[in-house]
């Protein structure tokens, strides 16, 4: 039987029936093995073609409901309705449906309308569409505005979803006024939040909530650190996940590496996360040990000075507001080129057991990275480690400092390495 002649005879419900029907039993009675390395491929992308399908079945349907006020006589808002219709449905996705669907009645949304039922444009961008002008219709310029989201609703077939975020975010950024900004960015900041929610398997777990500003801070701390490690030698790591992480580095390592680093994605987060409290709480007489986290955020110098309207763009893809940027580079330091000025003594001699800020910077200078053999970890997730031990008599100077990492700082105290210190680099002895 062909298609067309399958949805003239069954209708749309029934095929939807016969489809679901049909594909479940397919997978349970058709062999993935026996595929061929093409048709496994193909099985993948005809899957999404289905999943992208049955998006727009479900805004229809969602549409033709809104329009008949369906749920409506129970009390039910059209989210709850959808929901009660599609018990397996996301909690989280069924208020973008019911916003969409709405829109799709209205004829200002017809474009978006079409591009939503043909499947070339998602729910969930349609959602970002539909919320950016509910956000700003109060606002902004009407002219200005529609301008914006006809050129959203034009590119929404060719952005992801996360693109489209992006666009809107900045959207945001340039209509709103400056004290509107500010208020959401202090509504956001009040929002953070870190729960402890129980106990799995003799795991503690927690929830963090982060606005755009804190979870840019978070990542660019972390991401260094989180990076996989395959030039260490994991084997006698019994703290580390066994499930193999496939991510591997392109390092030269140091010829002691197993190849792959053993820790899954979140657990190289967690550790990461534990090695930032560790340095932070370990910082004497409340200095921090290294400098506080770097944020590289993209902006026009106009939109800083705040001569006109615009946002910051975190390497994280985070979307901060100006006003956020200029705090944040209030609480950040220009360090001169030139390295201990303003009479700043570099060497200590036994006077002081930690490096100083002024001693760190020349010595991150010098080195560039972590000095063991094959190691790239950047200067501000380093220690300066004493070469001569300072409980042995060593020196807190230049000539007696060498940045290493906090597990090649193990591994050199380990195993009893010492170093020859120039004043070009630092060569280690195995």
């Amino acid at each position: 039987m062909e298609v067309s002649e399958l949805v003239d005879d069954r209708g749309l419900v029934g095929v939807l029936r016969f489809a679901s029907d049909a594909l479940r039993l397919a997978v349970q009675r058709c062999p993935t093995w026996a595929l061929t390395e093409g048709e496994v491929g193909e099985a993948v992308g005809l899957a999404q073609a289905v999943r992208e399908a049955a998006q727009a079945v479900t805004a229809v349907a969602a549409r033709e409901a809104d329009a008949r006020g369906l749920g409506c006589g129970l009390g039910l808002s059209r989210a709850d309705w959808l929901r009660s219709m599609a018990p397996g449905l996301d909690p989280r996705e069924a208020p973008g449906i019911a916003k969409v669907a709405a829109a799709m009645n209205e004829p200002r949304w017809a474009a978006l309308a079409d591009k939503v039922a043909s499947g070339a444009t998602s729910i969930a961008q349609a959602a970002t569409i539909v919320r950016f002008r509910a956000d700003l219709a109060r606002i902004a310029d009407p002219e200005h505005l529609d301008a914006i989201v006809e050129a959203m609703v034009e590119v929404s077939d060719v952005l992801s979803a996360a693109e489209l975020a992006r666009v809107a975010a900045h959207g945001r950024a340039s209509l709103k006024p400056p004290a509107d900004l500010d208020d959401e960015d202090r509504r956001l900041r009040a929002g953070r939040a870190l729960k402890k929610i129980g106990e799995t398997a003799g795991f503690i777990d927690y929830l963090l909530r982060l606005d755009p500003e804190a979870a840019a801070i978070l990542e660019a701390a972390i991401d260094p650190l989180a990076r996989p490690r395959p030039d260490l030698d994991w084997s006698a790591d019994t703290t580390s996940d066994t499930t193999t992480d496939t991510t591997t580095g392109t390092g030269t390592g140091t010829g002691t590496g197993t190849g792959k680093d053993p820790r899954r994605p979140e657990t190289r987060r967690a550790d990461a996360l534990l090695e930032i409290i560790g340095r932070g709480v370990a910082a004497p007489e409340g200095v921090t040990r290294t400098p506080r986290t770097q944020l590289v955020v993209t902006m026009s110098f106009e939109a800083l000075l705040g001569q006109l309207r615009g946002a910051g763009v975190c390497d994280n893809d985070a979307v901060l507001s100006p006003a956020t940027v200029r705090r944040l580079a209030c609480e950040a330091s220009i360090i001169p080129m030139v390295l201990g000025g303003r009479s700043e003594v570099l060497d200590l001699g036994r006077g002081e057991r930690f490096f100083t800020r002024a001693q760190r910077r020349a010595i991150a200078r010098r080195d560039g990275c972590c000095t063991f053999p094959g190691c790239t970890i950047p200067p501000q997730w380093c220690d300066v480690h004493h070469v001569t031990h300072w409980i042995d008599g060593g020196c807190t100077d230049l000539t007696n400092g060498a940045l290493l990492c906090g597990r090649h700082h193990t591994v050199v105290h380990e195993r009893g390495m010492t170093a020859t210190v120039t004043a070009t680099g630092v060569t280690w002895h195995r």
